[in-house]
């Protein structure tokens, strides 16, 4: 497995590039060196399809190990059962044969409304979202990153051999792709989960994030200012964080059904 670690904060917007940030890392003798910091409009385009074609291409490089991204993998087990034969594969199947769901909100209307009929709650939440205090994956807020992160990602990622979305497709790839959430991350770390994004004055509270990850034998070096001034940049370095600790043999157990996916921290 290379040594390269990436990690991604995801958007599924139309203009998914001004919002997506990578921080790509490597690990040395005294921790983890941060060695980039990009927005995904800098290197691939703005619009959503050149922006995520672009970050299927540089996952799928040689030189990348592990790769952290910020959006749901997955759904509650009982919308897999009714949906999608019970399987993850059947779930990226549903969004990419084009007889499924055909955007974020025709997924969101899906869900909902076989939640209802299955359980009696439209909003579901995996095993993974209430231990890390994640959201149900479908809202308004999370249903264009589930939708295209899926679709678009993960599907493309699927089918190549020398890559594993884990711990669906188990742990044995030259790249593993694991889901992160970047809040559970700083809760992990014992910093801010929240008030550090569209507040006044977050600054000492990005600070305190940075502090914390620079505490766990991080160099963050001339990115600093970077992270304080964008908390999109600030929460890929907090899923570059989650992705190094499999990068460094660490296999937490999964949260309810594999098939629902984890969130790792």
């Amino acid at each position: 497995m290379s040594e390269r670690v990436l990690g991604v904060d995801f958007s599924g917007a139309a203009t998914a590039g001004d919002a997506l940030w990578v921080t790509e890392a490597i690990p040395t003798d005294d921790g983890l060196e941060i060695q980039q910091c990009y927005r995904g409009t800098n290197e691939w385009g703005r619009d959503r399809e050149a922006a995520h074609a672009g970050l299927v291409d540089r996952i799928t490089d040689d030189d990348v190990g592990t790769v952290g991204m910020d959006f749901p993998f997955s759904l509650p087990q009982a919308l897999l059962d009714a949906q999608c034969g019970g399987t993850w594969a059947g779930f990226v199947d549903w969004l990419a044969s084009g007889s499924g769901p055909t955007d974020p909100g025709s997924l969101s209307e899906a869900c909902r409304h076989t939640a209802e009929m299955t359980t009696g709650s439209r909003d579901l939440r995996r095993e993974t979202d209430f231990r890390r205090g994640a959201l149900c994956p479908y809202t308004n807020r999370t249903r264009s990153m589930t939708f295209y992160g899926v679709r678009d990602v993960l599907g493309k990622l699927r089918d190549d051999d020398s890559t594993a979305v884990v711990p669906m497709q188990g742990w044995n790839a030259d790249t593993l792709v694991a889901e992160v959430y970047p809040a559970a991350t700083f809760g992990w770390l014992g910093c801010y989960r929240e008030g550090y994004k569209n507040v006044d004055d977050p600054r000492q509270r990005r600070e305190a994030n940075v502090a914390a990850v620079e505490a766990c034998s991080v160099t963050v070096s001339d990115h600093r200012d970077t992270y304080l001034g964008n908390h999109d940049a600030l929460d890929s370095l907090a899923a570059v964080i989650s992705a190094s600790r499999l990068a460094d043999g660490a296999r937490p157990l999964t949260s309810g059904p594999e098939s629902e996916g984890c969130i790792y921290v």
